[in-house]
């Protein structure tokens, strides 16, 4: 990749020495000002209330935890990124090549050198005790809450002693930044830098771009910032280009993300005041349920009886109390004054399976990973539902794999290999030997019309996999004839390999023995048979036409082909023995078809 650019930008920088350059104006955004970018804060909510409803509320981290384990239950692998690469283009190819189709250069093969230091420090922990596969579960973590993640290289710069500039570097460690504190420096159009500039020794040393470019201390130049850490007054660190990465998920723009929390804000608030209630309705201080008006002339009559019915309800729970009212006036009653709803006439889980499918249907989780599985039938059977989430998985992935992966093999110098995160579902094993077999079948075919089929070596799918090419003019010259070699090898002239002696009667060349009718033996003639005429078979019974045959049918292991609308017979009828290949192939044919078939 570092090859690609730099030969590209020779090639226009030689390009335009004669001429002025002038581009076209870039978009500037009115709201935007140049340096330190604060991130949208939606109805005032800032970063903090995400993370804090993001871990309140049940539902919601049920969904992000169910993600994010669907995304490295795997771990990650290395693979090739190339199979050879032209040494002069960089054209990349993955099949094996004598040199470049494009400018017919040497090729090279991936260096093995490169990811030995890369693998190491993948497998180390860094100051945190955090391995790497933590450090990107905090990374998927803050791409579902804020979609906002940023990864900070820990850099060890080497300092010449003599010119006190920095001649290398070496990643120390991998460590993820708070989006909290973490902010982007750009200016108006969005461009990275062109605020504040800083020294790689004395990071102390910030200057704005109207100052000048030398460092006070050890006058080395200073470089762009790219990123800060707002630590607090005073404690504000700065990163320049290549030591902070920053990636979106779901909303990339020009600076950062939109938070999918801020837009569920509601519905997760909603459920956790749910769970408020539920929590206060089975606690003592909890509203009653209702009260009972008595209308009576004798209020204290009324208090006796029921301070009686009290005694005797705490002695026996199953009592019933009878209950009689007095009134002069003919006119009263009891009366019962409802307080509180039942949760089915609130509708209480109804509305919480909406809300729930709500954002579980935004991050793509399916019912079945939070084990609800009450529904079957339609559109929520349970592999669909694995489909609808194994989809939402593999495009999380792939901003591992497309994105953040390759920019941290950048910063470590590894060019020639690639980092990818493991499908979170794995194969079953007999669709893969299927597969393996029509590739194989395909291979037979292509050998059969004149290509050459090579075998692709260190694929990480783990599959058979072939490459076709025309085969070379010296290898059609030594290839055997279309019918197959004799047995034996039998070299040119008809001499026998061992070296021996011509059989009897045998001329010179090879030829079939000529006896003395001049016409060649037949093999099987019977004994006085004229020479050069062929006996005639008899004629069938009953006349010439007449289609009655004299002997039995064909035994099945003689039958050259199964007949016409006859079924394949390979599996039903017996013959001679099969060999190990034949038995592997019938294996897998029968292993398609159901018992019986």
């Amino acid at each position: 990749m570092a090859d690609d650019e730099s030969r590209i930008s020779r090639f226009l920088t030689t390009l335009s020495k004669p001429f002025k350059r002038k581009s076209s104006p870039t978009p500037t955004m009115p709201l935007w000002t140049s340096g330190i970018q604060e991130p949208v804060m939606a109805q005032g909510i800032t970063i903090p209330a995400l993370y804090a409803v993001s871990t309140e509320c049940l539902i919601l981290r049920t969904v992000l935890s169910k993600l994010r384990q669907e995304m490295f239950r795997r771990g990650y692998y290395w693979e090739k990124a190339f199979h050879q690469k032209c040494t002069e283009c960089g054209e990349e190819f993955q099949h094996e090549v004598q040199q470049c189709n494009i400018c017919e250069s040497p090729v090279r093969k991936p260096d093995a050198d490169e990811m030995v230091y890369a693998k190491w420090l993948l497998k180390q922990e860094n100051s945190m005790e955090q391995q790497f596969m933590h450090v990107l579960h905090e990374i998927e973590n803050d791409l579902n809450i804020v979609d906002d993640a940023f990864l900070l290289f820990v850099k060890e710069y080497y300092i010449d002693p003599e010119s006190k500039e920095v001649s290398f570097y070496r990643v120390k460690e991998l460590i993820r930044g708070d989006p909290i504190f973490m902010r982007i420096v750009a200016d108006k159009r969005g461009v990275r830098g062109g605020r504040y500039k800083t020294c790689l020794i004395h990071r102390d040393q910030v200057k704005t771009h109207a100052e000048d470019n030398t460092c006070e201390i050890c006058g080395s130049d200073l470089q762009d910032v790219h990123y800060v850490n707002m630590a607090g007054s005073g404690k504000t660190q700065y990163f320049v280009e290549g030591e902070v990465i920053h990636v979106s998920k779901y909303n990339p723009s020009k600076l950062y993300g939109r938070s999918p929390v801020n837009t569920m804000w509601r519905q997760a608030m909603t459920l956790t005041a749910m769970d408020n209630y539920m929590y206060t309705a089975y606690q003592k201080r909890r509203m009653p349920k209702g009260i009972i008006s008595v209308t009576t002339d004798n209020l204290e009559s009324m208090k006796s009886f029921w301070k009686s019915v009290d005694e005797k309800m705490e002695r026996d729970p199953h009592y019933i109390p009878k209950v009689g009212i007095e009134s002069s006036t003919g006119r009263g009653g009891v009366n019962w004054i409802k307080f509180m709803d039942t949760l089915e006439e609130m509708q209480y889980m109804a509305v919480r399976d909406e809300i729930r499918n709500r954002i579980a249907a935004y991050y793509g989780v399916s019912s079945i990973f939070m084990v609800d599985n009450g529904k079957s039938g339609g559109l929520n059977n349970e592999g669909l539902q694995i489909l609808v989430t194994n989809r939402a998985v593999e495009f999380g992935q792939k901003i591992y794999t497309d994105m953040l992966f390759p920019k941290i093999l950048k910063q470590m110098g590894v060019f020639d290999w690639k980092l990818t995160l493991y499908p979170n579902e794995e194969e079953d094993e007999i669709t893969r030997l299927r597969r393996d077999e029509q590739e194989l079948n395909v291979a037979q075919r292509m050998a059969q019309l004149g290509f050459v089929p090579e075998l692709i070596d260190g694929d990480s799918s783990n599959d058979i996999k072939f490459v076709y090419r025309k085969p070379e003019p010296q290898e059609q010259q030594g290839a055997p004839p279309p019918g197959g070699a004799p047995p034996g090898g039998m070299p040119p002239g008809g001499m026998p390999p061992g070296g021996g002696r011509m059989p009897p009667g045998m001329p010179m060349g090879g030829g079939m023995p000529m006896p003395m009718g001049g016409a060649p033996m037949m093999r099987g003639m019977p004994p006085g048979m004229p020479q050069g005429t062929m006996p005639m078979p008899p004629s069938q019974p009953g006349g010439e036409g007449m289609g009655i045959r004299n002997r039995g049918p064909a035994a099945p292991q003689r039958r050259t082909s199964p007949g016409s609308g006859a079924p394949v017979t390979s599996v039903q009828q017996r013959g001679p023995p099969q060999s190990l290949g034949q038995q592997n192939v019938n294996a897998l044919q029968n292993a398609r078809r159901f018992r019986g078939a």
